[in-house]
């Protein structure tokens, strides 16, 4: 359910006669509370970012803790928001339960792709200890749930949330800020308390409380001591969940309560008008939920008059879009695949872009890499027909549905441009729309790629989207509606067990690239046939030579179509990929080398001070036309591998670790700019 608590504070010392809390939860419409969670997201209300990222740094810590994988529980899940993002954190089972199906409908629906299968995930009833039966988790928590239950029953409600947790495990409260006795405190929602979970806890557990982490709420980790005391701790951050050092008393705890009690007593001369409070509170409550329901009706108006509005579009769009790589043989996919395997399974996962909407092209293979390995919800579309109205709607849909109040368009077609228009147009400001060019101005000899960049820009200039930037660095030069900070493409995540083996030696190299100008696929090849540690080189294009001319020496083999689990496997089994091309921008098979540990040879990339990092001194070269220069890097790069493969890994280590970390901040920069 979780709700960030409401600031204004109305109260009195007893709760109405019936609340109806229990009921009221369970006939709200999920995609109702979902559409009123998004609307205050796009308020810029903090508190949301917040519980995630403590949440998940709490989950990481525990995981690290235990060396193994997880199982977490939410009492409370709701329609989802929380499932959204650590359903798919690499080593943890997420499960959640909720009182009323109507609620979770939503998550029902469009379940994470860690929440499979659904029905050993997701768990509705009336009582958790009945429907969860002999499952037990390593850590139970609540966001804005248990303020919802009369005070007079938080310590059967922590009990049982107890008996879910595993001896070692933890329970973690995100609820109202710490207060020394419970009161009630508004008729919102048909009941909040302010609850004292200090005095709540049953004995035999220690309380670690948190009070800086969250503008609207307070944080109590629960642990048991052993014994039947009941013990205080300041908790000083999600790493120090377990740290004593910073003992408290519960009179001390009482203290520290003081100024949210006298918040609330603040109100109490109003709080007296009892009744008309309720009214008040309700008036409120209903004014906010016809307010969503009429802009969903609205919005379901507006995406039925699409199919009016593509026709006048596609009669003065751009042209359509070209493939500019060889697709794979494959059954017909459908024109919008969303959350497809293909781009989540390998991507990172970060609580503040776990909300952002990428959207893509099916058949342009290195962009949806890219866009597949950043954190957040997946949607791809086709490149190879103009897509329906049908699915248009489908699209947007999909985008209103999942709260994403951020959707990020990786470069551009015909169909990007139609569907964010129906963007615009269905969801109005209530969506931030952003692009982003994976392109470089030296390919704008190609007409279509000016053209399209063009109206890219000229979208940014008319206001219909909010922000445009590049992976090339310096394209705000071209035009002034760009952004100046270049974007980094982020690596796959992968499991340490697909990366190279330490010191493992094929005297093989990969050339995983087109035969073109541009990837100059023939200086590669010819500088490996010279660099005295390559034994063999595999490649991915078709190529040919002059028979009278003796230039490849060494075996070549042609690859055939490899799905990406399928190169990964076999990437990791050679030492070193080339991609020197002529005109780049992050090229994604050098960042795949790079999550695998296996080193790619690449030409300047123009990132800044990442270009100072020891790698990237490594591995990258200038003079890409040479063959000399080319295979001179090839030696240098085999004979660090030889020499002292330790070195090689932990150089590696460190870059991806930074590169990561950069490109998610830039990232989060871009999109709050």
């Amino acid at each position: 359910m979780s709700e960030p608590i409401i600031p204004s504070v109305t109260s009195s010392s007893e709760p109405p006669p019936e609340p109806g809390s229990l009921h009221y939860w369970k006939s709200l419409d999920g995609s109702v509370y979902q559409e009123m969670s998004r609307t205050r997201m796009g308020q810029g209300n903090r508190a949301y970012g917040q519980q995630e990222q403590f949440l998940t740094a709490l989950i990481q810590a525990e995981q690290r803790r235990l060396g193994r994988p997880l199982d977490v529980l939410e009492f409370g899940c709701g329609f989802g928001r929380h499932a959204s993002y650590l359903a798919g954190l690499e080593g943890v089972r997420y499960h959640g339960f909720d009182m009323s199906e109507p609620m979770v409908a939503p998550l029902r629906q469009a379940p994470p792709a860690g929440m499979s299968p659904l029905d050993e995930r997701l768990f509705v009833g009336d009582d958790p200890l009945t429907t969860l039966g002999s499952r037990r988790f390593d850590l139970v928590f609540t966001v804005s749930v248990l303020i919802h239950n009369p005070s007079d029953s938080i310590s059967r409600v922590m009990e049982n949330l107890g008996r879910l947790v595993r001896p070692e495990g933890l329970m973690c409260l995100v609820e109202n800020q710490l207060v020394p006795f419970g009161v009630w405190e508004n008729a919102r929602h048909q009941g909040c308390w302010l609850q004292s979970f200090a005095e709540a806890m049953a004995p035999g557990w220690d309380l670690h409380h948190g009070a800086q982490f969250i503008d609207t709420h307070d944080i109590y980790v629960l642990k048991r001591n052993g014994d039947e005391a009941r013990r205080y701790f300041k908790l000083r951050g999600p790493e120090q969940a377990r740290d004593e050092s910073q003992p408290l008393t519960l009179e001390a705890l009482k203290l520290q309560g003081l100024p949210r009690l006298s918040k609330w007593a603040s109100g109490a001369a109003h709080a007296l008008q009892h009744a008309a409070t309720s009214v008040e509170d309700r008036v409120h409550e209903l004014q906010e939920r016809l307010q969503v329901e009429t802009e969903r009706t609205q919005r379901r108006q507006r995406l039925f008059a699409l199919a009016e509005d593509l026709a006048e579009l596609r009669n003065r769009s751009v042209k359509p879009p070209r493939v500019s790589e060889p697709a794979p043989a494959q059954a017909p996919q459908p024109g919008v695949l969303f959350n497809a395997p293909l781009d989540i399974t390998w991507a990172h996962h970060a609580p503040s872009l776990a909300g952002v909407l990428h959207v893509f092209h099916q058949q342009w293979y290195g962009i949806r890499a890219a866009a597949g390995y950043s954190p957040g919800r997946k949607l791809a579309i086709t490149a190879e027909r103009p897509l329906s109205t049908e699915e248009l709607r489908q699209a947007v849909e999909f985008c209103a549905n999942s709260s994403s109040p951020v959707v990020v368009i990786h470069s551009f077609s015909a169909n990007a441009h139609a569907l964010i228009l129906a963007l615009r147009k269905a969801l109005k400001r209530s969506v931030r729309i952003l692009g982003v060019w994976h392109g470089s101005s030296a390919q704008f000899h190609y007409p279509h790629e000016y053209e399209t960049f063009a109206s890219l820009v000229e979208l940014r200039a008319r206001g219909i989207i909010n922000g445009v930037a590049c992976v090339k660095p310096d394209m705000h030069l071209v035009s002034s509606h760009i952004s100046p900070k270049t974007l980094l493409n982020l690596p796959p995540r992968v499991d340490a067990r697909m990366m190279r083996p330490l010191g493992a030696r094929s005297d093989a190299a990969l050339i995983p690239t087109p035969n073109d100008w541009r990837k100059n696929f023939h200086t590669n090849l010819y500088a490996c046939m010279a660099a005295p540690r390559v034994g063999q080189v595999y490649v991915t294009a078709q190529f040919s030579q002059p028979e009278s001319l003796e230039l490849v020496s060494k075996p070549v083999h042609r690859l055939k179509s490899m799905g990406r689990g399928e190169l990964f496997q076999f990437m990791r089994k050679v030492d070193v990929v080339l991609n020197a091309s002529l005109s780049e921008c992050q090229p994604m098979t050098a960042l795949e080398g790079l999550a695998l540990r296996v080193p790619c040879i690449t030409g300047p990339l123009g990132l800044g001070a990442l270009d100072e990092h020891p790698f990237q001194q490594l591995t990258q070269i200038a003079r890409v036309d040479q063959v000399g220069a080319v295979r001179d890097a090839i030696e240098r790069v085999l004979e660090l591998q030889e020499s002292s493969p330790q070195k090689l890994r932990e150089m590696m280590d460190s870059y991806e670790a930074r590169l990561c970390s950069e490109a998610i901040q830039r990232y989060e920069d871009f999109i709050h700019s």
